[in-house]
């Protein structure tokens, strides 16, 4: 039996470490990818994934990070609370001067325009510049070029429908970032935003109603978002989706890098079995008939 998919790797933030436990264990059970697309942290992680770098090069590169997270602004960065510097030099690592066509396996991310509104789905160009694009969180990182370019998840938190494109013949398997451990409380939601200012401002902000004020603002934009997403998943409807419990993490939050590899690994392990099923012949023909008009990219 032929074991090919195609990923939709959704948003997140540092939470997306989960997506390299989880491409680690479909490549432990030989699977085989058609594609990956990507939205903000998915797109982050699916670039090198992409390259076909291994997913624990890529964690090991993470970690080397966490040691000393680098979020400064440069003079060029368009208005943003802190800047995508250190992200840039970790992703030149794996995918410096590479273009789309240059990536073994085909690769999309999605952003959206914030002149026009529109979502914009990038299949070609620098690869680098495109993932700046999907991650460029509206006022947290700068945004790119003249269409105002920010991150995808801002219209499409999980991209199936660009996965699906990619090869309409094969399983999607939809990773989301938003699934939180049962009894979780919104308010216990890190509030992003504050965490990456200097220590002496965070401890100044949260004695504040300007502090608590920002967190509100960030449970009520993690609530929407969580919505968002299920909606997302009701209308795309991927063969098979795969839950990280890493919903109740800051988004730009100081992480255990290899905690959340580890529940990315878990949560795919869980759904094999659901992964064969869509595999069979029956749901490959349903398949191929249902979405043979999908135009690959």
């Amino acid at each position: 039996m032929a074991k090919n998919i195609v990923l939709a790797l959704g948003g997140g933030g540092v939470r997306g470490i989960a997506h390299l436990g989880a491409v680690q264990c479909l490549l432990d059970n030989e699977y085989k990818f058609d594609g990956i697309a990507g939205t903000s942290a998915g797109g982050m992680f699916g670039a090198p994934l992409a390259a076909q770098v291994p997913p624990r090069e890529v964690l090991s590169a993470v970690i080397d990070f966490f040691k000393s997270p680098n979020f400064r602004r440069t003079s060029s960065d368009s208005a943003s609370l802190v800047g995508t510097s250190g992200i840039e030099h970790v992703l030149e690592k794996f995918i410096e001067g590479k273009t789309f066509k240059d990536l073994p396996i085909k690769f999309s991310v999605t952003s959206v325009s914030l002149k026009t509104g529109e979502e914009v789905i990038i299949t070609e160009g620098d690869v680098i510049q495109a993932v700046l694009a999907t991650i460029a969180i509206p006022g947290v990182f700068p945004t790119r070029g003249e269409e105002v370019l920010a991150d995808g998840g801002v219209s499409d938190p999980v991209p199936v429908e660009p996965a699906r494109a990619l090869n309409p013949s094969v399983p999607v398997v939809a990773v989301t970032l938003h699934t939180k451990p049962a009894g979780f409380s919104p308010m216990q939601t890190n509030a992003f935003v504050i965490e990456q200012l200097p220590e002496a401002i965070v401890d100044r902000l949260s004695r504040t109603r300007i502090g608590e004020s920002l967190r509100n603002l960030n449970v009520g934009a993690e609530l929407g978002s969580d919505r968002l997403t299920e909606l997302n998943l009701e209308i795309t409807k991927p063969d098979v989706i795969v839950r990280p419990v890493v919903g109740h993490i800051g988004m730009l939050q100081k992480v255990d890098p290899p905690a959340l590899f580890n529940e990315g690994y878990r949560a795919m392990q869980i759904q094999l079995p659901a992964l064969v099923d869509a595999l069979s012949f029956l749901k490959t023909v349903k398949r191929i008939s249902k979405y043979k008009t999908a135009k690959p990219n």
